[in-house]
């Protein structure tokens, strides 16, 4: 018996005004969708680099605590500070922020400062310097080295173990950072582009907008006094981790004797 309905083929079951409407609702529901997704990935990559951090920050004050005294300042493979570290974390594994990898076309003999997206890197194998071996997204509070041995900027502002610290819950240890390690001071002005950070200023090692309003920028160029967007993440000598703006990293307490400026420099 024949049917009273005529069969209709998939390409005639929908007229051209009807596929428009469906590509149209998806296209819709994909523009909704895409920018949660982004700053979900986001939040977990924020979630791993805290994590990253709050283990450096327990290797350093295991070894702080044990020895007595902060990491040397020294600037051989074997003694630097993410060598040191190794006795007590991972330090391998946990060096790299997801959201700043080590660059896909690394030169595997020369050294590269990083950025708000791709992590520092010294040479690979050859030649033999203090960061032969090493790269990473993240810095040491330089102020934290040992006031003795090599290198010492000023050893009345280091700190030489957990009895000098002043105020160990605005400390800093480790932190995104744009090389291996920085002394930052109050009157260290900002760099104009915080997705590459400068180098010009210590502070301007630190201030990357990593995470945070503008995260994974790599160029975010800005003039004298305009409002730093982002963020990073540090680990603080109490143990705490912590999301910390571009703009109030000049009230942490980076140094001994250090104080806040009323306003940062610009």
């Amino acid at each position: 018996m024949k049917s009273l309905f005529p069969k209709r083929s998939w390409l005639s079951a929908f007229t051209l005004i009807e596929l428009l409407v469906v590509i149209a609702i998806i296209a819709i529901l994909a523009g909704m969708l895409l920018p949660a997704l982004a700053r979900a990935k986001a939040k977990g990559h924020n979630a791993v680099c805290l994590n990253n951090l709050k283990q450096m920050g327990l290797g350093q004050i295991m070894y702080v605590t044990e020895t007595g005294k902060t990491f040397p300042v020294a600037y051989s493979p074997s003694n630097f500070w993410m060598a040191v570290i190794r006795r007590d974390v991972p330090a391998d594994k946990i060096r790299l922020c997801p959201t700043a990898p080590v660059p896909p076309n690394r030169n595997p003999s020369g050294e590269a400062i990083g950025t708000a997206t791709l992590a520092w890197y010294g040479p690979q194998k050859t030649p033999i310097q203090w960061n032969t071996g090493f790269e990473s997204s993240y810095g040491m509070n330089g102020w934290m080295y040992s006031p003795v041995g090599e290198g010492v900027q000023d050893a009345n502002k280091q700190f030489s173990g957990e009895a000098s610290y002043e105020n160990p819950v605005k400390t800093p240890i480790f932190a995104d950072c744009n090389w291996a390690d920085s002394w930052p001071l109050a009157t260290d002005p900002p760099p104009r582009d915080v997705g590459t950070g400068g180098n010009s200023a210590m502070m301007q090692r630190y201030c990357i907008a990593r995470h945070g309003s503008t995260p994974g920028a790599k160029s975010i160029r800005l003039a004298a006094g305009d409002p730093l967007p982002g963020s990073i993440n540090v680990v603080f000598a109490d143990g705490h981790t912590e999301l910390v703006r571009l703009e109030q990293l000049w009230s942490l307490a980076w140094h001994r004797g250090y104080r806040a400026p009323a306003q940062r420099p610009r």
